[in-house]
């Protein structure tokens, strides 16, 4: 089983045991620390484990993708435990940066935890366009785009689409102490 297909079902595991698709209520039910970091400047989301406790960290002052950055942050908890327990942390200044391969993975976990497939199924066959779509979502065009790329590699299109490539960097001139970009 590849990668991808192992965090599609991984997601949709975690959402059919607790019947939520929202970071917090499975931050809450996972017992992970959830801790809001106040005075942040440039620093979005963190995932730690100290101690036999797992913590995701986050800037207080984040209100713009907050439920991205969790849920992004809670694909390192699934994912990347192992390397967590070893010594490893992920501390995210940027989210949906595709240069790092457990970033990646994060961001592929956080856009099928956000984003109903069928949320994309219906309007991609209604040929609504993917900015339309992420406005309708209330997510941001990029992690669509990623949800839009991952279901065309399982094949769960009728036809051919075309997928921008998302850009990895939409959150690099976002500053949360002002929750907006600069």
């Amino acid at each position: 089983m590849s990668m991808n297909r192992y965090i599609y079902d991984k997601v949709n595991r975690l959402i059919k045991k607790y019947k939520t698709r929202d970071p917090i209520e499975l931050i809450e039910a996972l017992n992970i620390n959830l801790v809001y970091l106040p005075e942040t400047k440039i620093l979005l989301g963190m995932y730690h484990y100290i101690q036999r406790n797992r913590f995701i960290f986050i800037s207080s002052n984040t209100n713009f993708n907050r439920k991205t950055i969790l849920a992004h942050e809670l694909g390192h908890d699934q994912l990347h435990r192992d390397y967590c327990m070893s010594g490893g942390a992920f501390h995210d200044q940027t989210v949906l940066n595709p240069t790092n391969k457990f970033e990646t993975e994060a961001n592929i976990f956080a856009a099928h935890l956000l984003i109903r497939d069928e949320d994309v199924l219906d309007n991609i066959n209604d040929q609504v366009c993917d900015y339309e779509i992420a406005g309708k979502l209330g997510v941001d065009i990029n992690l669509l785009n990623l949800k839009i790329s991952e279901l065309a590699k399982m094949g769960k299109f009728n036809k051919p689409i075309n997928v921008n490539i998302p850009q990895g960097d939409f959150l690099k001139n976002y500053r949360p102490e002002h929750d907006e970009y600069y």
